[in-house]
């Protein structure tokens, strides 16, 4: 007798399936190719490439980030106001896809001949179109269907952990570890070739056409779309909340706040770790290969630890896991320092990974907790304004730390077309790789401390399921 098929539950607090867990993995897998591409690779193709200097590319980028303010909170805005059968979030999923290809692979390909003003021009307009356009939408959106998909928390723990896998694993090994091999292949032996970063650039993005593609198709959103069981009178989702009043609550979310600043420590650190070791393996180990085989191991030892730590988080609770695995991290980036011995490169980059990818798995989630007890004590979700103010300390960290690589290597007079660095240039390189992130993982520590949601949140999702939202000043 054939197995009947139990119907996926659309309730909003439906523990979420595999299929869905692993169509959520998608989309992070697919829109993270991007993170990599221009944190890590943006500013290599700028100095190596086009042999612009560091310290200008990487302020188009700090002005650019005036115009992202404004696009991550009005793609939050035009989100939260989005109707459609689809829901809020997937729906930009596809819409952005065609112009997203577009604008990504212009960033990386150059018409010959552009010099001087003509040459910032392009790329400060190719880089606002992929970032501050095509990225928010993207992103906003991401961040969202977490917290659309379900308000069951440990749900959102592993769909969090499927996250950081995508993002940081995933896309993680596909560019950072192969990025420049393919590149070379294209180019003719060369990595740093028009040609090569072009073409290298079109396969990830088939790749990301392909995951996204794949994860609108699996994912569902159901919260907002069907009251709360004992709430039928009172929805958890308020629609057409006044602007000011949902950016008063929060600024107001204590939580929210904290888990913003450790966004942007945790994407200070990632920009870091996907352009650093690229100049640091070629000029201080004077050994690019090394690159890869960090990338990697450090890639790969998150994995493992990223699915060990989905099934224990829930008894050691968000806050304890971040706290764990920063304390490893700041180890593994120290690690360097001591000595650059092979071994020692090897353990380092493995403490990175075990140490991220614990840390990970709660870093995926915080913030829908954060927003769902926003729900809890102001009675309307700020999904869309607060994953846009999320997804904007994300590329602000991102940014961040492209910039500080950038104006790190300008002040020690860093020169791509000099086989040998001057002592300056070593040194900076030095910072970026190994105190930079340090710093940054000892910064998540201290905001980690004080944040104890953790304590609270069985009682704030009972409240919602029973419709007293609104009530908890």
């Amino acid at each position: 007798m054939a197995k009947v098929k139990t119907p996926r539950s659309m309730e909003p607090d439906a523990k979420l399936r595999g299929y869905e867990q692993g169509g959520y993995l998608l989309n992070a897998s697919g829109i993270s190719l991007f993170q990599y591409l221009f944190s890590g690779f943006l500013l290599v193709y700028y100095t190596n490439v086009l042999y612009f200097d560091a310290a200008l590319a990487a302020s188009i980028m700090a002005i650019s980030k005036i115009l992202d303010a404004v696009s991550d909170l009005f793609m939050g805005w035009i989100l939260d106001r989005t109707k459609s059968k689809y829901g809020k979030a997937r729906p930009w999923m596809i819409r952005m896809m065609p112009i997203t290809v577009v604008c990504v692979f212009l960033s990386f390909w150059q018409p010959a001949g552009l010099e001087g003003t003509l040459q910032i021009i392009y790329m400060f307009v190719t880089y606002n179109l992929a970032i501050t356009f095509c990225y928010t939408a993207l992103l906003v959106a991401h961040n969202s269907l977490l917290g659309l998909m379900t308000l069951n928390q440990k749900s959102r723990s592993v769909a969090g952990g499927m996250h950081m896998v995508g993002a940081n694993v995933v896309a993680s090994l596909l560019v950072n570890s192969l990025f420049l091999k393919i590149s070379g292949a294209i180019g003719g032996g060369d990595p740093y070739t028009q040609a090569g970063f072009a073409g290298t650039v079109a396969i990830y993005l088939v790749l990301y056409v392909i995951f996204t593609g794949a994860s609108f198709l699996i994912v569902r959103e159901r919260v907002g779309k069907t009251p709360a069981p004992a709430a039928a009178e009172k929805p958890v989702e308020a629609e057409k909340i006044p602007t000011m009043k949902v950016i008063k609550s929060l600024v107001t979310n204590k939580y929210w706040l904290m888990c913003v600043g450790i966004g942007i420590l945790v994407y200070i650190l990632m920009a870091a770790a996907s352009s650093a070791p690229i100049y640091y393996c070629q000029y201080v180990l004077g050994n690019l290969d090394l690159q890869s085989t960090v990338s990697s191991l450090y890639t790969l030892s998150m994995l493992p630890t990223l699915f060990i730590t989905i099934a224990f988080v829930g008894k050691l609770g968000k806050r304890n896991t971040l706290l764990l695995g920063m304390v490893i991290s700041v180890v593994g980036w120290i690690l360097p320092v001591v000595s650059n011995a092979t071994i020692i490169m090897i353990v380092g980059a493995v403490l990175r990974g075990v140490g991220f990818g614990i840390a990970g798995v709660p870093v995926g989630s915080i913030v829908q907790d954060a927003l769902t007890y926003g729900l809890w004590r102001d009675g309307f979700n700020a999904v869309g304004m607060g994953n846009a103010a999320n997804s904007f300390s994300q590329k602000v960290g991102n940014a961040l730390g492209t910039m500080i690589v950038g104006f790190l290597l300008s002040a020690g007079g860093f020169d791509a077309t000099l086989a040998a660095q001057p002592a300056s240039a070593l040194t900076s390189i030095v910072i970026q790789f190994t105190w930079l992130p340090a710093i940054c993982c000892l910064g998540i520590l201290i905001l980690a401390i004080f944040y104890d949601l953790d304590k609270k949140y069985a009682g704030i999702e009972a409240d919602i399921k029973a419709g007293k939202v609104g009530e908890n000043k």
